[in-house]
């Protein structure tokens, strides 16, 4: 092998390497910010991955109307309050501002904290962890 291709391998195997760091890299990058879940001190919101699409309605209940929908899987929650019973066996809901919004609404709404992946000793009193009742 001479110099030339020798230089032009190493030259290769080198950006190889970036690029493969690079794609490893980014994925702990996201996964570290999607496994996340606890409120900010910068901000003061939960920050959670929750399910979706996550319905919004107008009051903590599965009755109220729908005024948006979360398609976004880590989203933030402003404040909770207590509401109508859920999936989760409590009775604690997530504010928020959702990434739809239901004609003549504004788009903020409740979700139940089923659809919220918080666990269950978060949301037994979520203001112990930070996070101000609505």
């Amino acid at each position: 092998m001479n110099e030339r291709t020798r230089k032009y391998l190493s030259l290769w195997m080198a950006a190889l390497a970036l690029t493969a760091g690079g794609v490893i890299a980014a994925p702990s990058a996201s996964a570290a910010a999607s496994a996340e879940c606890g409120v900010r001190a910068s901000d003061g919101r939960l920050w959670c991955e929750n399910q979706a699409p996550a319905i919004l309605r107008s009051g903590a209940y599965h009755e109220a109307n729908i005024t948006g929908r979360l398609y976004s899987t880590f989203s933030w929650f402003d404040c909770w309050t207590y509401g109508g019973l859920h999936g989760g066996g409590n009775t604690t809901w997530y504010h928020t501002k959702g990434d739809w919004t239901a004609p003549g609404y504004d788009g903020w709404g409740y979700v139940p904290a089923d659809w919220v992946n918080t666990p269950s000793s978060f949301d037994a009193d979520p203001s112990a962890r930070g996070l101000r009742h609505c």
